[in-house]
Order: C-alpha cells, then sequence, then structure tokens
C-alpha cells in the first residue's frame, strides 16, 4: 500500500473509532435516564424469545428469529443515537414478526414470501375485512379477542406509522432529529415507548394466531407474559382461566 494509502486508511480509522467512542457515550446516558423504561422494554423482549422457543416446531420460526435479530439492532441504534435506524429497524420488526404471524395461515403465500415471490402487505394484514384483528381471523383462532380487536388493532397501526414518520422524513420527526451523532433524551424516550408498544402488539398477535394451537407444555412458557401484560383484557383473563370482575360473565 502506498504511503497515501496508508494515511487514508489510518484517517479513517481514527473517524470511525471517534464515532465508536460517541455512540458508547450515548449508551451510557441512555442507560442512566432511563432504566425503568429499559426494563421494561427488555422484559417484553426476553417474552418474545419464550414465544419463539415454543413455537421452534413452526415453519415459520426463522421469520420470528429474524425479527428477533431486527429488534436487537434497533435497541442498539436507540441506545447508540442512531435514531432514523433505530425506527427503520424497530418498523421491520414488525412487519416481519407480524407478517410471520399472519401469513402463518397461509402457507401458500408464506412460502411465497419467504422465498421473494411475495411482499408483505401491511394493509392485508390489518384488513378489517380478512386481516389478523378481523372478524373471520378471530372466530377461527381466538374468538375471545371479538369485541377487543379495534383497540389492539388500533395500538398496533400506530406503533407502525410511528416508525413510518421518522422513516420516510416527515417534517416534524425530522425536526426532531439531531444534524449530527448527538444524544437526545426524547427521541430516546418516545422510541422506548414505541418499542414497548410494538413488543406488546407482537406478543398479543402471537397469542392470538397460536395460543389455542399450543400444547400444554408449551403454553406453560408464555401465560406468565400474557398473565403480566394482559390480563386486564377479559379475552386473556379467560383464555388463562383467571377470575373475572364482578358482573362479567
Amino acid at each position: 500500500m502506498s504511503q497515501r494509502g496508508v494515511e487514508n486508511a489510518s484517517s479513517i480509522e481514527k473517524v470511525m473509532l471517534k464515532l465508536h467512542d460517541s455512540c458508547t457515550d450515548h449508551i451510557g446516558q441512555a442507560m442512566r435516564s432511563n432504566e425503568p423504561q429499559i426494563n421494561r422494554v427488555l422484559h417484553l423482549e426476553a417474552d418474545f424469545a419464550a414465544w419463539i422457543k415454543a413455537l421452534e416446531l413452526q415453519p415459520e420460526v426463522q421469520q420470528f428469529q429474524s425479527a428477533h435479530r431486527d429488534f436487537g439492532l434497533s435497541f442498539y441504534a436507540a441506545m447508540s443515537g442512531l435514531y432514523r435506524q433505530a425506527f427503520s429497524s424497530l418498523r421491520s420488526f414488525l412487519e416481519v414478526a407480524i407478517g410471520a404471524t399472519y401469513l402463518s395461515s397461509h402457507e401458500f403465500k408464506r412460502r411465497q414470501w419467504v422465498s421473494g415471490k411475495l411482499d408483505i402487505s401491511w394493509s392485508s394484514i390489518t384488513s378489517p375485512e380478512d386481516g389478523l384483528y378481523s372478524s373471520p381471523f378471530l372466530e377461527e383462532f381466538c374468538p375471545e379477542v371479538i369485541g377487543e380487536q379495534n383497540e389492539r388493532l388500533t395500538s398496533l397501526k400506530r406503533a407502525y406509522r410511528r416508525c413510518s414518520e421518522y422513516i420516510h422524513g416527515n417534517i416534524p420527526t425530522s425536526q426532531l432529529l439531531p444534524t449530527d451523532l448527538s444524544y437526545k433524551d426524547d427521541i430516546t424516550e418516545e422510541w422506548l415507548s414505541v418499542a414497548e408498544s410494538s413488543l406488546t402488539a407482537a406478543l398479543h398477535c402471537l397469542m392470538v394466531r397460536y395460543y389455542k394451537d399450543l400444547p400444554q407444555s408449551q403454553k406453560a412458557t408464555v401465560e406468565g407474559s400474557l398473565e403480566d401484560h394482559f390480563s386486564h383484557l377479559v379475552s386473556v383473563r379467560r383464555l388463562l382461566g383467571l377470575p373475572l370482575d364482578e358482573g362479567v360473565s
């Protein structure tokens, strides 16, 4: 390598190490400022991992594992101050996790998706006529949720939309993003909020699609998380055999 090439390589290395040091500083600030919220998000992430274990024999488990990796990248990016990348990977988590859940009931389309012949259609997944929270879908997989689906669908769509606003450069969100690599507590807090909503939505979708079909031994691995996050819902209390409030039949 020429002397000029050596100098260029050395300069690039210095820049990269400086960026690395900056990201390390951001991680420390994020952890000190948001520990309770981070713990909640990591609790939900661990529960998602438990579902992956329970579904390890399902053909779509590879997509759930891929979604889990996307979430890990999103978390790292958010803690490091790479906010647009954090929201992008979080949306990818939603698309892959919820897409795999929905397409598990459409084997032909699922195979086409995996082989690259079919793209995920978010509008199909969230369709009120035949999407994951449509009454026909719920009637077959989890009729207990009928009557609660509008609230759950709204929460899922809201998380996806917020991620998209950061990715597509909407003016209000673009103005929030720093122009350099710097820590922003308000954006970190918002990512944590959207991440919590995204993981909660993913867990509920997994419950809707799979819970009633799980063997009892595998149900036991996810029931704790369902009770933790959804015991306020009548549908989940019925699924888990928990007592209902007086006046609820």
